[in-house]
């Protein structure tokens, strides 16, 4: 009988420990109600990004690979107030990580943009003429003051034909921009209004980079009947870069360098 109620005792006693050391990572043993987790996603409207009637070249791209450091490779949004320490939002949180939802969204305004035949995340029957890698340098909020906040990122663009490991164009942006108000929704809202126009501008130097491969190549001479000729020229270029909403139908000038 001793034995029994030895072990009994011992028993409550491991229980009672147990429902301790429960409650002091529950709140809602003290009282506290455990904050709600809010998810958050960068988005623009395509239809105010600048775009060609029909593909402008007739190459394919695949974006192979968009990487990160492994501060940056989590759901929770980063937070600084100085260049030397990482800290983290636990309760507020991208939908899915900056590497995953950035692929989506440069996939996205690349295929809208018409540079190219076809772009794609995968390499599929036959090889594309380029790959494209993008490297998320940093994707942060920094406040440097308890009233001055600001979105900031960072991407590196790599361009290299598939048939060669050398990258033929390369370009980077740092961009920063200030929150109107000191909530991570509107940093991410500015991030999201920061990235759209900053893709536009990294979009119209891989334009540029295009044109002078295309300029570059060797030409192959082309037979045809004066017919043909005449009917050319009574046609029109009509593949111009145009917006939706009627703007001027050019890229915003890029002041940023590209290799």
């Amino acid at each position: 009988m001793k034995t029994v109620s030895i072990f009994n005792m011992f028993r409550k006693v491991a229980i009672g420990l147990g429902l301790v050391a429960a409650c002091t990572t529950l709140p809602a043993c003290f009282g506290n109600k455990a904050p709600e987790r809010s998810y958050f996603s960068i988005d623009y409207a395509l239809s105010s990004q600048p775009h060609f009637a029909k593909p402008k070249y007739n190459s394919t791209l695949v974006i192979q690979n968009i990487t990160s450091t492994l501060a940056y490779d989590r759901q929770e949004i980063v937070y600084r107030t100085n260049p030397y320490e990482f800290q983290y939002y636990w309760y507020r949180l991208w939908a899915s990580k900056p590497r995953k939802m950035l692929n989506e969204i440069i996939l996205g305004h690349l295929q809208y943009t018409n540079l190219f035949q076809s772009v794609s995340t995968t390499i599929e029957d036959r090889l594309p003429d380029y790959l494209l890698d993008v490297y998320i340098v940093s994707i942060e909020e920094l406040d440097v003051s308890d009233k001055e906040w600001y979105a900031h990122m960072s991407l590196r663009f790599t361009l290299t034909r598939s048939s060669s490991s050398q990258p033929i164009w390369t370009y980077t942006f740092d961009a920063k921009r200030p929150v109107a108000s000191n909530q991570p929704v509107y940093v991410v809202k500015a991030m999201s209004e920061m990235l759209s126009t900053e893709l536009v501008k990294t979009f119209e130097a891989l334009d540029q980079k295009l044109a002078e491969i295309e300029k570059s190549a060797p030409q192959t001479p082309n037979i045809v009947n004066a017919s043909d000729n005449a009917a050319a020229g009574n046609q029109n270029n009509t593949n111009e870069m145009t917006f939706d909403d009627d703007r001027p139908s050019a890229y915003l000038t890029n002041k940023r360098s590209a290799d």
